[in-house]
């Protein structure tokens, strides 16, 4: 009878250590659907002229995700949002443009890696201006050689004119895309993601 008490003993130690696992292994996974919009607020700022592809920005969601009544991600989980590509407007043609995508979630003690779409933000476009600026030039240049010295003075005018106005642009760099700390990013999940 003495034996038998340790043994018992022994036994429910072993199914206290053993069950708990057992049950949390046995917790479902909780599916968020593919589609589900994630917004993201931004933490770190990023810039066409200064960031490059394959850098990754710190962001928090900004609002909870829920799947029926339940909070799956809270608000303010913190969020990693991936540079997939950065281009930036040259001084007389091209246009700006960063696309971003959402890589991850962290939770308190879970990382979950994410799969988004892609989200595109395109600045002005620096070959219209320079169109634009080259044909004012040649307009005003046309004008000025024509009174100067006719017809043949007009074309030379007008090529010089066009010329003076793709060179006033090429003086700066294009438009860059800033998108600031503290900006609303909305996502997609582009494939469901399964959270514990």
């Amino acid at each position: 009878m003495k034996h038998i008490q340790p043994a018992l003993s022994l036994v429910a130690a072993c199914l206290l250590l053993i069950l708990p696992a057992t049950l949390a292994a046995r917790s479902p996974d909780i599916t968020i659907p593919s589609g589900t919009v994630v917004n993201v607020r931004m933490i770190d700022s990023i810039s066409s002229d200064r960031n490059y592809a394959g850098e990754t920005f710190r962001g928090s969601l900004n609002n909870a995700v829920h799947v029926g009544n339940q909070v799956v991600l809270p608000r303010g989980a913190t969020a990693l949002v991936k540079l997939v590509e950065a281009k930036s407007a040259g001084r007389v043609k091209g246009r700006s443009e960063l696309r971003l995508q959402l890589v991850s979630i962290e939770t308190g003690h879970q990382n979950y890696g994410v799969a988004s779409n892609v989200v595109g933000f395109r600045g002005k476009s620096e070959t219209k201006k320079s169109a634009k600026n080259a044909g004012i030039g040649a307009v005003v240049g046309g004008g000025v050689g024509a009174l100067l010295g006719g017809g043949k003075g007009a074309a030379i005018g007008a090529g010089l004119g066009a010329g003076t106005g793709v060179a006033a642009n090429a003086r700066h760099h294009g438009d860059q895309i800033r998108i600031p700390s503290e900006a609303l990013v909305q996502f997609h999940l582009s494939a469901p993601l399964h959270v514990r």
